[in-house]
């Protein structure tokens, strides 16, 4: 599908192709009153194309699934996808879309900060008003008179800078949303750690594939799943231990669900030195 290009009275695009850029490819934004056409299906080969929603909703379909767009909210069509509004019109409100081809290695710096994006397959989350103040920058450039060579560069520099705060808005709400689902796996293995736990469950408690619950507990821990809930299990080992000395090793060890008083023993020592009979003859 070509490029969009064409301004009207309600949308104003930026044709970057005229300034000999070969990354950078349109700007634009329309501020509509009332509902207009539908957006119908398409793609853009070798592009991403991101969306700033600044005010009003609206609804995107990418591989027929859909999505709700909302004010302040970015959305994200990676290279190649086939998307448009799902049926729905084009809804009252004020949208920005920039398209950049990915293509041009690490040495073209917008293409790398694409492609960055790309990889990271985030491509809904919270922008912030600072989004809107460099597309809008971007605009005023563009309409002001001054050398052709001075403005390309102000352009480019705008859109790396676009591109930045748009990873760090990504990466922000990334962080976040990783610390609340940490939370709520701690929260798990505090109220469930005398029962069996698997990782399947914990997993699923924050709606996770196992292994992508793995690399992340171990990335925001420093411990495999595993390995924090033995240690949470000897933190409460030594406690029990230490306030009352006549503790039975036995019912403590199958109380903490290990397999048998002699593993319970051999953990114990691996990560403290000694074992819980040594302590409990030594309080």
């Amino acid at each position: 599908m070509q490029l969009d290009i064409l301004s009207t009275q309600n949308r104003n695009i930026i044709d970057f192709r005229k300034y000999g850029f070969t990354d950078l490819q349109v700007l634009g934004k329309y501020n509509y009153n009332k509902s207009e056409t539908k957006l119908p299906n398409h793609s853009h080969e070798g592009m991403i194309e991101i969306c700033y929603y600044d005010k009003g909703s609206q609804y995107f379909e990418v591989n027929n699934k859909q999505y709700l767009i909302k004010g302040g909210e970015v959305f994200i069509h990676f290279p190649n996808e086939i998307h448009g509004s799902g049926g729905h019109p084009e809804e009252k409100g004020l949208l920005y879309w920039i398209i950049i081809k990915t293509e041009g290695g690490e040495e073209n710096t917008l293409s790398f900060l694409c492609n960055y994006l790309i990889e990271k397959q985030k491509r809904h989350f919270k922008g912030g008003k600072e989004i809107k103040k460099y597309l809008e920058e971007i605009f005023l450039v563009h309409s002001k008179e001054e050398p052709v060579l001075i403005k390309k560069a102000r352009i480019y520099l705008m859109a790396q800078t676009f591109m930045l705060k748009l990873i760090d808005a990504m990466e922000s709400e990334r962080h976040d949303t990783d610390n609340e689902r940490l939370h709520k796996v701690l929260t798990y293995i505090d109220k469930n750690i005398l029962d069996k736990i698997s990782i399947s469950a914990l997993a699923n408690e924050i709606n996770l594939s196992e292994s992508r619950f793995k690399n992340l507990f171990k990335e925001l821990t420093g411990f495999t799943p595993g390995d924090y809930m033995q240690r949470k299990k000897i933190e409460i080992a030594l406690e029990k231990i230490k306030s009352d000395p006549n503790i039975s090793l036995t019912n403590l060890a199958y109380e903490l669900n290990f397999s048998s008083p002699q593993y319970f023993s051999t953990v114990i020592k691996k990560y403290i030195g000694t074992t819980p009979s040594s302590i409990k003859s030594n309080p």
